[in-house]
């Protein structure tokens, strides 16, 4: 287009013709038009670079081209090839391209190769800068590279004078093959255009150039801009390219094993480290590097380490980065390790992880710009290891930009928590208390409980700098606040420890045993942390531990992911650490697959904690402990806001907002109880937590067994979880499906639930299930109506080790209950669990009338007429079960034993063989019937059984309870009664003598109303039952309320009837008259909110101070008399029927629309006391809609508090209803229309009771507790006194069993003093702990025989104190613990080895590789039989040997007997002590047998074959 540009213009990257004839030449290349300005230097030998194609060239030559080009896939197209006709010696081919001007610092070059024949030779690319003699390797081949083209990418980077590439080939007479070389492209290598203006403040403009250079590239050492504006003004002592020396850096001696090195051109050894430096692009630059060859070893390291700098200011939002380090790496070669930057704040160590890479980068040089943020004064390290001798790895162009440099010397100590650096803060000295934590920056005062809370008090956050962070997912090589538990004595380099890691450090060997990518990125690039199994031995465990924790809220759960993958991978486990107390919370051991699972640990309220992370080494190497993602979740303590609660949250009645959607799930969301109290949850039906019993739940009768509600003192290890949902805690209940023996894969559970009427709507039902491990089975969730049974949930296998949240719609247009079936998998030891389920207020029970209950003769009765001495029904069903009075003969009369205990209250006859009766007490004979204590094989003192009646309405003040009891003389029980009321539970009777007959014992029950009685027994030493009950009796007469004027009434807030009979409170003035005499109808003059709807249609609102909903979908009317025919009533409630009523009129409504009326009134907060009373009136058609009634406090949430649906006659029918709230509350009447216009739903006479004026405490629990009573200190609860300190925990907190003093009996005295294998007695004095829990007194005091287990073990087995196992006896004296913390079962071991046994066997060796090919040899804890001896014998292959370290797959078993250098086929004799025989013979016996070999074992000595036989040693110097 005629435009001229200058010379030196061309062919520099950038387009300066119109249409980019400049550069048409230099950036692609494909040969099919000409060769590019590419030619062969030396022509007219024979042996050149020539442009050609495969159709091209004469057949004779046809060897000598590729069949196809790489741009067009075809023998036609070109490329340039080496084309021999001579065969002379020495021959050289150089292709030479055309001159390049300049090339950016980002300058690559691609191109594809062909390089094919057995004598092709080498071929070696240059980079020559012209006038001079500076030649660079930039690319190698040799020898043949199979019949294909290869693509190949070079790094040109910054040159700043001309040059050009160079291709040279060698004949030496013997070339025969195929070199070619096609498509070559340039990328990046323009530098920037100019522009009027930059795209951002951060660029710098580029004074001559007026190109545009991004804020990073300022002062790094390259020429960016083109005209080195962005190189200028710049501090030499922030940068250094390696020119001349190390500049400011230095070597580190301290933490590093060898030095980097100074170099020049490429390193020395070859198919590694770079051929260039990366400032000058060429062999004539300098660069550091490390030399990995010999004598450097594997993981050695070198380091490197900047000046120090001054802290870095705090940045707006806006700001630039304040400090900047950029850094050019290379990485290549096959055996290229780590290469990491730290940054450090003292002068010593190593500092916190900045950035890190591993392994391979390829040949190139990478840049890398790290931002860096210090509070303090710091260095940065730059340090690498190093792997064999093809692992070099260089470093070049080090600058900083923006950093301060710092003159004078890093401290040897990190700066203090808690004090500021002088130099950091100008704000003035603190005044705060020593009880006090300042605030580093702003120096405010906080409370040292709120440091490390998880909520940060300092408005700079400091309290919480030092602590556990709420999420850590390693990235960066952080710990977030979890450091290594260190020992007192050092670790030693190879110790089995925690350590962070990154799949891309993975080596040869480690493959299988660790994850290649880590859970948060899913990439090898990211961080976890694992204990490396490659270190360490057997057993050997490493603990990581938060930094201590001040308090934890009352939700806080920790969820964290796991992988644990390989042949023997060991144990993780989550512990709770208080002061020197460390207990179990979760675990998870053995080989879980080859993929990442989820752990969720409940914490709950603690103080003054520290939550750990245990590894425990499995028996080889095969397997890492990998842990990723660990987070607190809710773990904040609640604050309380000054700002109101939103929309669809439930306000606490501490003040805190929680989401409806939490509310009555079981779970104390709120922190004080509130959103779980049972008034606040009265309109949720059909809840169980299975604390007690299976509720409202019963077990169907077509299936193959039934579910069982685990036990407060059940060991879940490997079968469920360690703690139940509700409670969290391992004396929590659940229901479980039990698989073991005699059910078998594929035998079923089921259990139903209560009914449902399909006018439930929007309904849900939440549960948790806890389904873990292999095999484990299915559970499957059904809707079952009277047609058929629709599948709602199916979960089959492991779902993971925690308790899961599962939440489901249910809707039926018939009514329905829910079933759960459970189904066993092929791994039978482990258990479905289900705990909490929960369905929403939607659901709606399918019932008598509200508060009615069903007679067997079919009439109803009230709730409050059950179990009131009166018989209501006319057939005595309210009173029958309710256990008034029971001889047993005919059943248990309605007092029910708690499935959830360990034992229970059993019904049977006497028997003079057992330790319960002879007889009972009705009959006198072995005929009659009673309850009594039954006996377990297994159990611990201290274990209670309860029995329990049902709900009693009322008794009077002269009300008595007699019963018969009896003890055995050789039992040591405690036979306790207690009343339970809605607000207390109180011990009223009590007895401990032993009795060798029947004894009465009558208790004054008085004026009470709504209570159960409950029998506890608790076993204290046997564990053969030996308590019983019979003929439990209360006199009708005496006991029915009013049977004589009382004096005083159950409750103070009774109404006195005139005739002195007393009645609730709620029942005065609610339009019904419930004194004999009425006179509680009498003077109803002032009862808040009555209205009886007898007004003109337009006034009922003002006068009732009632309001329709604006937002609802029709009004309430006003009605007199029948207004439609087929639905609605034919006269309102009043005794004459002439007065009005309000209702809804539903024919002209669609299905579901709502009408809703709301008080004017707001009651203040209360719960339990407000009632509202009203009559309703629900006639039609069976598509009858629902009546519910809310509160609404002051978020604005609605709350349900009763609700009915349903066709209930063409009647009148009464409600009360108990109205609760937190905050206060307005009441809310609403009305849903059915599925058709029959459906109208009117109420009358509506009244609240004067209490609602008053309110009331928002927790049914008193604010203290009565003095027989011992208060818990955390979650406020009272609980019998006599359970305080009694060594087992019963508040929810476990501070009943806190700072309980060492004399309490059933306690433990603190164990120091003795050496181990010895129990400390309360007077000082040490006893061979073998001497725990012998049933004899060896302490003065007998504290040695306090909380024993009581169990029976085998003859010849140790009862562990502490867990109640039986310890074998070949497990006795092996130098193993089993019976932790007293050591017994290695206790008084001295004296058993005086008798030793020969053994003659003939053995043939087998290998370690052999064994592992075999995975159905069960050599690890097995159980094995062997016939010789006809033992069946629990055996730990890891006390008999130990595997060798990583790599030995030929390691031979090492018996701990010292079989060694033994010869095949050849018979031995060694001795053995006789404890240790059974494990010898039973493990030769499996090696030979696993590999079909030969076995002759030969027992000599007649004490070798009575032990043999099982029989004890008939010698006292053998035992």
């Amino acid at each position: 287009e005629n435009v001229c540009v200058d010379g030196v213009k061309v062919c520099d990257f950038s387009l300066d013709c119109p249409s980019g004839e400049d550069e048409s030449k230099s950036a692609l290349c494909d040969f099919e038009s000409d060769s590019c300005g590419w030619y062969e230097v030396v022509q007219g030998d024979g042996f050149e670079w020539a442009r050609g194609s495969a159709n091209g060239v004469d057949i004779e030559y046809l060897d000598q081209t590729p069949p196809q080009d790489h741009s067009t896939n075809t023998s036609a197209g070109h490329f340039m090839f080496i084309f021999k006709r001579s065969s002379r010696l020495s021959q050289q081919a150089l292709l030479r391209s055309p001159t390049f001007q300049q090339a950016s610092s980002d300058c690559v070059m691609t191109f594809w190769h062909y390089n094919s024949g057995h004598s092709v030779g080498a071929a070696e690319m240059h980079l020559v800068i012209e006038d001079s003699d500076s030649i660079t390797i930039l690319w190698q081949t040799l020898y043949n590279q199979g019949n294909q083209w290869h693509p190949v990418t070079v790094q040109i980077g910054r040159q700043t004078r001309p040059f050009h590439i160079s291709v040279a080939k060698l004949s030496l007479a013997v070339y025969e093959g195929v070199s070619a070389l096609d498509d070559f492209m340039f990328h990046n290598c323009s530098l920037p255009k100019a522009a009027e203006v930059c795209p951002t403040p951060n660029h710098l403009h580029c004074i001559r150039s007026k190109a545009c250079v991004d804020y990073f590239q300022i002062c790094d050492l390259i020429d960016d801009c083109g005209d080195g504006t962005d190189e200028e003004n710049c501090s030499p002592e922030l940068m250094c390219d390696f020119e001349e020396d190390l500049c400011s850096w230095t070597q580190e001696h301290e933490e590093d094993m060898f030095d980097w090195t100074l170099i020049q051109g490429p390193t020395p050894t070859f198919n590694t480290g770079p051929w260039k430096d990366h400032t000058r692009a060429s062999v004539d630059g300098h660069f550091l590097f490390i030399e990995s060859s010999e004598p450097q070893k594997f993981k050695d390291t070198a380091v490197l380490i900047s000046r120090p700098f001054l802290q870095t200011p705090r940045l707006g939002p806006e700001s630039k980065p304040s400090c900047v380090f950029r850094f050019h790496y290379h990485m290549f070669g096959q055996h290229v390790f780590r290469l990491a930057v730290y940054m450090r704040t003292r002068n010593s160590g190593r500092g916190n992880l900045l950035w890190v890479r591993y392994g391979d980068q390829g040949n190139f040089w990478h840049r890398k710009t790290l931002q860096i943020n210090s509070a303090h004064h710091f260095q940065v390290m730059e340090g690498t290891v190093g792997d064999d001798f093809s692992g070099d790895i260089a470093i070049d162009d080090l600058s900083f930009l923006g950093c301060q440099p710092y003159d004078g010397e890093l401290p040897s100590k990190e700066p203090s928590t808690f004090a500021p650096i002088t130099t950091m803060s100008t704000a003035p000295p603190h005044s705060c208390p020593s009880d006090q934590f300042v605030c580093s920056t702003t120096r405010e005062c906080v409370s040292l409980s709120q440091v490390c809370n998880f909520t940060p008090d300092c408005s700079d956050s400091s309290d919480e700098e030092h602590c556990v962070k709420e999420y850590c997912d390693f990235e960066g090589d952080t710990l977030c606040g979890w450091y290594l538990s260190v020992p007192a004595t050092p670790v030693p380099p190879h110790a089995f420890r925690w350590q962070t890691g990154q799949g891309e450090s993975i080596h040869q060997g480690e493959q299988n045993h660790r994850p290649a990518n880590d859970h948060t990125l899913g990439s090898s690039e990211g961080w976890y942390i694992f204990a490396d199994s490659s270190n360490g031995e057997y057993g050997h465990t490493t603990d990581l531990l938060t930094a201590p924790i001040k308090i934890t809220g009352p939700q806080c759960t920790l969820v964290f992911w796991y992988h644990m993958s390989g042949f023997t991978v060991g144990t993780l486990q989550v512990f709770i650490k208080s002061r020197a107390v460390t207990h179990e919370v979760w675990s998870q051991n053995g080989n879980q697959g080859n993929r990442w699972r989820r752990g969720e640990v409940f914490i709950g309220i603690h103080r003054n904690i520290q939550v750990g992370l245990r590894a425990k080494r499995g028996i080889s190497y095969m397997g890492d402990i990998v842990v990723d993602d660990v987070a607190f979740v809710d773990c904040a303590p609640p604050i309380t806001s000054d700002l109101p609660c939103g929309n669809n949250k439930f306000i606490c009645a501490n003040g805190h907002c929680i989401s409806e959607d939490n509310l009555c799930d079981f779970i104390d969301h709120c922190g004080d109880g509130s959103d779980e109290n049972h008034y606040i949850c009265r309109g949720f039906s059909g809840r169980c937590n299975f604390e007690f019993d299976l509720c409202s739940w019963r077990q169907t009768q077509d299936d193959d067994f039934d579910w069982l509600i685990k036990p407060g003192n059940m060991h879940t290890h490997g079968t469920g979880p360690s703690t139940d949902h509700t409670l969290r805690k391992p004396s929590g209940h659940y229901l479980y499906l039990d698989g073991s023996f005699p059910q078998t894969t594929g035998h079923t559970a089921r259990i139903l639930g209560p009914l449902f009427h399909h006018c439930s709507k929007d309904g849900k039902m939440v549960f948790y299930v806890h389904m873990s491990g292999d095999g484990i089975g299915t559970l499957n969730v059904y809707m079952s109506t009277n047609s058929n049974h629709s599948l709602l949930l199916s979960l089959t296998g492991n779902q993971g080790n925690y308790w899961s949240r599962q939440e489901l719609p249910i809707s039926s247009t018939d009514n329905f209950r829910i079933m759960f079936e459970g189904k066993v998998g092929s791994n039978t030891r482990v258990h479905i669990c289900l705990d909490d389920i929960t369905f929403s207020s939607g659901c709606i029970l399918r019932s008598c009338p509200p508060d009615s209950l069903q007679c067997t003769n079919g009439n109803c009765f009230k709730r409050e007429q059950k179990c009131d001495f009166t018989d209501d029904c006319g057939d005595g069903t309210d009173e029958l079960d309710c256990g008034t009075s029971c001889s047993f003969e005919h059943g248990h009369c309605g007092w029910k034993s708690s499935l959830a205990n360990t034992f229970s209250w059993a019904h049977g006859v006497g028997s003079i063989h057992m330790i319960r009766p002879p007889h009972d007490h009705t009959l006198k004979n072995e005929s009659g019937h009673f309850v009594y204590l039954a006996a377990t094989p297994v159990g611990l003192k201290g274990d209670k059984a309860h029995m329990r009646s049902s709900v009693w309405k009322e008794s009077s003040a002269i009300c008595k309870l007699t019963f018969w009891y009896y003890i055995s003389e050789k039992a040591t029980g405690i036979i306790r009664l207690f009343i339970k009321t809605e607000n207390e539970l109180r011990e009223v009777w009590t007895e401990r003598q032993m009795q060798s007959e029947w004894r009465r014992a009558e208790v004054s029950l008085k004026s009470l109303r709504n209570f159960i009685l409950i029998f506890e027994a608790v076993r204290t030493q046997d564990v053969s039952g030996g308590a019983a009950l019979d003929d439990l009796e209360t006199e009708r007469v005496s006991c029915i309320s009013g049977a004589v004027h009382p004096g005083s009434c159950p409750a103070v807030t009774d109404f006195v009837c005139n005739n002195g009979d007393c009645i609730e409170y709620h029942l005065e003035c609610d339009g019904k008259a419930d004194c004999s005499d009425e006179s509680d109808e009498i003077d109803c003059m002032n009862v808040p909110g009555a209205c009886n709807f007898d007004m003109p249609r337009d006034l009922w609102q003002e006068t009732c101070q009632l309001s329709q909903d604006p937002l609802d979908d029709f009004d309430w009317e006003i009605g007199y008399g029948r207004m439609r025919n087929g639905t609605g009533p034919s006269a309102d409630h009043s005794p004459n029927g002439g007065g009005g009523y309000l209702y809804v009129n539903s024919g002209a409504q669609r299905e579901g629309d709502v009408a809703r009326f709301i008080s004017q009134l707001e009651f203040p907060a209360s719960v339990g006391i407000c009632h509202l009373r009203f009559w309703f009136h629900m006639y039609g058609s069976r598509h009858m809609g629902t009546l519910k009634v809310y509160t609404v406090g002051l978020s604005g949430t609605p709350l349900l508090m009763w609700a009915t649906c349903g066709n209930r006659g063409d009647s009148w029918h009464y409600a009360n209803v108990i109205l609760s709230n937190a905050s206060p509350f307005r009441v809310i009447v609403q009305a849903e229309v059915g599925a058709d216009q029959w459906t109208d739903i009117a109420v009358d006479d509506i009244s609240f009771t004067r209490l609602c004026l008053v309110g009331g405490p928002v927790t049914t629990v008193p604010q203290t507790c009565h003095k027989e009573h011992f208060q818990c200190l955390y979650l406020f609860e009272c609980i019998p006194l006599s359970w305080h300190c009694d060594g087992e925990e019963d508040c929810l907190d476990s501070s009943d069993e806190e700072m309980c003093a060492s004399v309490v009996p059933g306690t433990i005295p603190p164990q120091t003093g003795c050496e181990t294998g010895e129990y400390r007695c309360m007077n000082s004095s040490c006893i061979p702990a073998l001497l725990l829990c012998d049933t004899v007194l060896d302490c003065p005091d007998g504290e040695d025989e306090y909380g024993c287990p009581v169990k029976i073990c085998d003859d010849g087995e140790l009862v562990c104190e502490a867990t109640a196992d039986c310890v074998s006896y070949q497990s006795r004296c092996d130098n193993i613990v089993d019976c932790p913390p007293f050591n017994s079962d290695e206790s008084s071991c001295y004296g058993k080895i005086n008798t030793f046994i020969h053994l003659t066997f003939l053995f043939k060796g087998l290998y370690l590789g052999q064994i592992l090919s075999d995975p159905n040899k069960p050599y690890i804890n097995g159980k094995l039989i062997y016939s010789a001896l006809g033992l069946c014998i629990n055996l730990n292959f890891g006390k008999i040997y130990t595997y060798g370290k990583k790599g030995t797959d030929k390691e031979k078993i090492s018996l701990i007997y010292s079989l060694k250098n033994y010869e095949q086929h050849k018979a031995h004799q060694i001795n053995v002590t006789f404890f240790e025989l059974h494990n010898i013979l039973l493990h030769i016996k499996w090696v030979l047998s696993s590999g079909d070999y030969p076995c002759n074992i030969q027992i000599k000595g007649a004490v070798a074959q009575e032990y043999c036989r099982g029989e004890e040693p008939r010698s006292r110097t053998h035992h």
